[in-house]
């Protein structure tokens, strides 16, 4: 009887990450058909416990047109109640949609509109769920 309330609780549902944004961008191969970006993504784990994401994937948009896609293979290990950066690769199909991106930087704005949508494997103890990525917003993008 005693051992329940532990297994109530190591049983909790994560509760979703909040997004803090991006930092870092850099391109790290430049390519007339396809290009490789890098940056952070930061976000905070409201949980009071520890969680670890294996597998990410993630389609990211730019003022509402799909820049490219991201896969995170590798296991990373959460806090609890703390932020933390992903580092993430994005391949990005080098159509009108990246040089439209591009000229907008070029022009003086610094803020696009972007849209995350994918999921992640999330979970503790040995069970993983999976858990929605979703995000729209205004960010300031620095190369």
């Amino acid at each position: 009887m005693g051992l329940f309330p532990i297994l109530v609780l190591s049983c909790a549902k994560p509760t979703g990450f909040q997004y803090l944004g991006v930092r870092n961008v850099k391109v790290i191969k430049f390519g007339l058909k396809e290009s490789t970006v890098s940056s952070e993504v930061g976000y905070y784990n409201p949980n009071k416990f520890p969680v670890t994401m294996k597998q990410a994937e993630v389609d990211v948009y730019v003022n509402n047109i799909l820049f490219g896609h991201s896969i995170l293979d590798s296991t990373i290990r959460i806090p609890k109640r703390d932020s933390f950066y992903i580092p993430v690769l994005l391949t990005v199909n080098m159509s009108t949609t990246a040089m439209s991106l591009i000229q907008t930087l070029g022009g003086g704005q610094d803020s696009v509109k972007v849209k995350l949508d994918g999921k992640a494997r999330v979970g503790r103890g040995g069970i993983f769920i999976n858990f929605p990525i979703k995000y729209k917003g205004m960010q300031k993008l620095k190369f």
